[in-house]
């Protein structure tokens, strides 16, 4: 049935729940929220309609029921998917390396499978995940069954978000069209497979409580920080507020210097390899070292931060320093 301008339809009511006015608007329930991505997932609102509740969501902000909500709507898309981290890569990067990559390669040799899932470049200046996997041989699935073998024989795999979810990619680019980011941005850094430990970078560490306060409602275990550019990796410049879902304190991560002398300015792909290959690079040995840490304190609730480290410093060690060229 076609739905002209003059018919509602069933996401009408959520729409409306958001636009009616400075006294009358609220926010969903969590219910609704779940009701509300539902009709999205199975592409039952407008064009018009989808844009209206993206934008009204950001004037607002989510709350943590509405963002517990629209999880558990995306909880049957993951299927049987399973790791021991969830590592969402949505953010790309601009001023430094993604040194996250090697700490992914050190937890993986660890023993910890990683699912590692993000977009396409949705902004021309920055360079993502996807851009570097075949450098560092993470393969890209085409499906989830092939991500569920590439993690059961490589322990670990990367899944483009419109694998997950055909729709995924062209909502985060409505941040183009609407000149706003949406509701996805936060989402798909919260959403992951029921049981599985997951790794969340804010923007704004205000979000961060926002974030803590959803995993709590869905029962995700997860650690939670204001990353470098957007993504999950450690500045060892500055102070980092780490939040676990099982503490009670929030750990700060203190940085060891204000600046480092001689450290990259942009995405290289040549100074990855060139440090694993034990080239010297301050910064991001640093960088690596330390986010390789703070996860392994998520999936290790004994370790201190100096215990992690000391792992973490093990790990890269006894790296096989010709894995990369």
């Amino acid at each position: 049935m076609i739905i002209t301008n003059t018919q509602q339809n069933e996401f009408t009511q959520f729409v409306r729940i958001l636009a009616r006015g400075r006294n009358a608007s609220r926010d969903m329930t969590q219910e609704e929220a779940k009701q509300a991505m539902s009709l999205l997932l199975e592409g039952k609102a407008l064009p018009e309609q989808l844009g209206a509740f993206f934008m009204l969501m950001r004037v607002k902000e989510e709350s943590p029921a509405e963002l517990a909500g629209f999880a558990e709507a995306c909880s049957p898309l993951w299927q049987d998917l399973k790791a021991d981290i969830i590592w969402p890569s949505y953010a790309g990067k601009r001023r430094q390396p993604l040194w996250y990559l090697l700490s992914i390669q050190l937890l993986k040799d660890a023993g910890y499978s990683i699912l590692l899932h993000g977009s396409h470049g949705h902004t021309p200046d920055r360079q993502f995940s996807v851009d570097l996997c075949e450098s560092f041989q993470i393969q890209i699935a085409d499906s989830h069954k092939q991500a569920s073998t590439n993690i059961d024989q490589e322990g670990i795999t990367y899944l483009p978000c419109d694998v997950l979810h055909p729709e995924f990619q062209t909502w985060l680019m409505t941040k183009h069209t609407l000149g706003l980011r949406s509701p996805m941005n936060t989402l798909l850094r919260l959403i992951s497979p029921q049981g599985c430990a997951g790794v969340q970078s804010v923007f704004h560490p205000n979000y961060g409580k926002t974030h803590l306060a959803a995993c709590e409602i869905i029962g995700k275990e997860a650690l939670i920080m204001k990353g470098e550019g957007g993504e999950f990796e450690i500045n060892p410049e500055r102070t980092t507020q780490c939040i676990f879902t099982n503490k009670k304190e929030i750990e700060k991560i203190g940085g060891l210097q204000p600046h480092f002398d001689g450290k990259q300015s942009a995405p290289n792909r040549q100074a990855l390899v060139n440090l694993w290959q034990n080239e010297s690079d301050e910064y991001g040995l640093n960088a690596t070292l330390r986010t390789t840490a703070v996860v392994l304190m998520l999936k290790n609730k004994h370790y201190t931060f100096e215990q992690a480290l000391i792992k973490a410093r093990h790990l890269w060690q006894t790296r096989n320093k010709q894995q990369f060229t």
